[in-house]
């Protein structure tokens, strides 16, 4: 993001044999600069979390538009039995739970979201390695990190969802240990049969 930037890049990974033959799906990504002018790089590695079929209520839901109209949606749906107020408030705790169950499909899913948006800044810095980025093109990529930092601070409200542990400081929470906890976590609260 210079006019005369230094076009180094270091791309060797290594592995060793064993890791190869435990994880042969592996790939490693080059992600956007956000901030930084080194390029950081995820490691994905080919495993499957069997993931349950319930409802969970996203903190980030909050922020999005349509929200509040979907619990407002739920809550004037009527319920058979007006004579129990605590079977009025479970029915109509389930017609909300319903109505967000169907609005959140209508969402983006996070992690296509922030791979969309990487792709994009990462395709403008390879277009600033050639040339020199037109004034509209700059403002869209200021414009894209600025989203970028939104959809990343929903996907840690994702993860401190999660796993909340007290000894988790400020910045450490997208770090293999806290990832690894979060599924030790999930995996210990799933009855699978």
């Amino acid at each position: 993001m210079q006019n005369d930037p230094l076009l180094e890049q270091l791309d060797w990974f290594f592995t060793s044999f064993n890791w190869t033959l435990s994880f042969p799906n592996s790939l490693v990504l080059p992600m956007a600069k956000i901030t930084s002018d080194h390029i950081p790089c995820k490691i994905s590695i080919g495993t499957a979390i069997p993931k349950a079929n319930i409802f969970r209520f996203e903190n980030f839901w909050v922020d999005h538009p349509g929200f509040l109209e979907a619990v407002a949606r739920g809550s004037e749906k009527g319920v058979r039995n007006q004579r129990d107020s605590a079977l009025v408030l479970s029915g109509k705790l389930k017609n909300v739970r319903y109505e967000l169950k169907s609005w959140s499909k209508s969402l983006s899913n996070l992690s296509n979201l922030i791979s969309n948006c990487n792709k994009v800044i990462l395709f403008l810095d390879e277009l600033e390695e050639i040339r020199v980025l037109l004034p509209y093109e700059t403002t869209f990529r200021s414009i894209l990190k600025d989203h970028l930092t939104k959809l990343l601070k929903s996907k840690n409200l994702y993860w401190r969802k999660r796993y909340t542990v007290n000894r988790v400081k400020f910045g450490d929470e997208c770090t293999k240990f806290f990832h690894a906890m979060a599924t030790i976590s999930y995996r210990r609260n799933t009855i699978s049969q």
